[in-house]
């Protein structure tokens, strides 16, 4: 998957980030902003941690990255994240790696669903 591939499906609530240090976040698209209650320009340079909270499976998530990161292929998680206005959703996260055009993972994509409806 390429960042082009992330950047062109407005259906899915999709945000990019970096794969090293924080995974600060350099991009999303409106279905996240719809999502999550954030613009873009609110999130950028930021990490995740704004999504979460008391209920967050931070072990999951952990999990998560560490096979994503060990097998390179998109891994799912299922946590509880937090809008901007503090509300919660259940949330089942894919984490998957963008590469370049050599095949390196350069950052990573995560496709956020609401299952809690």
């Amino acid at each position: 998957m390429t960042r082009e591939d992330a950047d062109d499906d407005n259906q899915r609530a999709i945000v990019v980030t970096e794969c090293t240090g924080t995974f600060n976040m350099i991009g999303c698209n409106k279905a996240w902003e719809n999502l999550c209650g954030y613009a873009e320009s609110e999130v950028v340079g930021k990490d995740s941690s704004i999504l979460q909270g008391p209920d967050t499976n931070f072990i999951g998530l952990h999990d998560a990255v560490q096979r994503l990161f060990e097998e390179e292929k998109p891994v799912r998680c299922i946590t509880t994240n937090y809008r901007k206005d503090g509300s919660k959703f259940k949330n089942l996260l894919t984490l998957g790696p963008i590469r370049d055009t050599k095949g390196n993972m350069t950052h990573c994509v995560a496709l956020l669903k609401d299952i809690g409806k």
